[in-house]
């Protein structure tokens, strides 16, 4: 198999077909004779590269940035495979959800206004950081300032604090639980309070160094099933040691403090022994008015007092 002769260089131009001027003059010397030799005729190689000389180049277009369109179009494919990535990834769980603000907690106390409180009753809210405020007015010789003196025989019926402290109910909300207890010293008949202690109920302030931090009058009584009523089921006999609770709930808590800490104030300062070292940071006065009681206090001798009763959380301090 006979190689191609080499090409001609890049500055010589290849040689092309002889025109028919050409093999004219060339058949007309050959008849005269002593002509020149024929014209030589361009090889396949020759001609093509004489067609890829005539042929005008196209010019090189420098490559333009991609615009931003064109970029989106080409990966809006892959975009929409990562947003049901993500999505999935929402609904599994795995990626925590944004969400507005949640409503804040309830508040621990009530508003500095009277409202009415769940399960009857009405807050002292606007008398918020008033000091000396009670309700109903202290029975004759008692005061919230010293505790109460023993009992003489011939005092009639007394009202003391038999429990109180916090506690909170199975949907969170709270309140400060107080234990009435109900005796009658000096005498042995009943004493036969009505359910509703005259229709008013009873009244609680819990008062600080600043004032009143929590406060309520119209509390209903909660009667332990075991209580003794009276036939009509209207009274229920408190002799003996009888009583109820009273629930002071945190809408009755002036604004800024909760029941639970509230609570933990009431109770003195004891020493290693248990010994009642000094009075406790707030004091609690629990106050009622029932018509028995001034009814039993006359049948003794005693003035009636408007059938005032009053218990403070106060208790004796030791004495060096």
């Amino acid at each position: 198999m006979s190689s191609l002769p080499p090409a001609e260089g890049p500055d010589e131009p290849p040689s092309e077909s002889p025109s028919d001027e050409q093999w004219e003059a060339f058949l007309r010397d050959a008849m005269e004779g002593g002509g020149a030799g024929a014209p030589k005729e361009a090889s396949a190689r020759d001609r093509l590269a004489a067609a890829r000389v005539r042929r005008p180049r196209r010019p090189r277009r420098p490559r333009r940035p991609r615009s931003a369109t064109a970029w989106l179009a080409s990966a809006a494919p892959w975009t929409a495979v990562a947003a049901v990535v993500v999505f999935g990834a929402f609904q599994a769980g795995l990626i925590p959800r944004s969400s507005p603000s949640s409503p804040a907690p309830a508040p621990a106390s009530g508003p500095a206004e009277a409202v009415s409180l769940p399960g009857g009753g009405t807050s002292d809210g606007d008398r918020c950081g008033t000091k000396g405020y009670h309700h109903f007015p202290l029975p004759a010789g008692t005061t919230d300032v010293e505790p109460p003196s023993a009992a003489s025989p011939a005092s009639g019926p007394q009202l003391s604090l038999s429990h109180y402290g916090y506690a909170a109910d199975p949907d969170g909300e709270g309140g400060i639980v107080i234990g009435l207890r109900f005796t009658t010293p000096g005498t042995k008949k009943p004493l036969q309070v009505s359910r509703t202690l005259g229709g008013e109920g009873a009244a609680v302030e819990i008062e600080g160094p600043d004032g009143l931090v929590a406060g309520a009058h119209g509390l209903p009584v909660i009667w332990p099933s075991a209580a003794r009523a009276s036939a009509s089921g209207a009274s229920v006999d408190v002799s003996d040691g009888g009583g109820g609770e009273i629930v002071v709930p945190a809408e009755a808590l002036c604004p800024g403090h909760d029941g639970d800490s509230v609570a933990k104030s009431l109770v003195p300062p004891v020493d290693s022994t248990g010994t009642v070292t000094g009075p406790p940071p707030y004091r609690l006065v629990v106050s009622l008015r029932d018509p028995a009681v001034g009814t039993l206090r006359t049948t003794l001798g005693l003035p009636a007092g408007g059938g005032l009763l009053s218990a403070v959380n106060l208790v004796p301090v030791a004495r060096s």
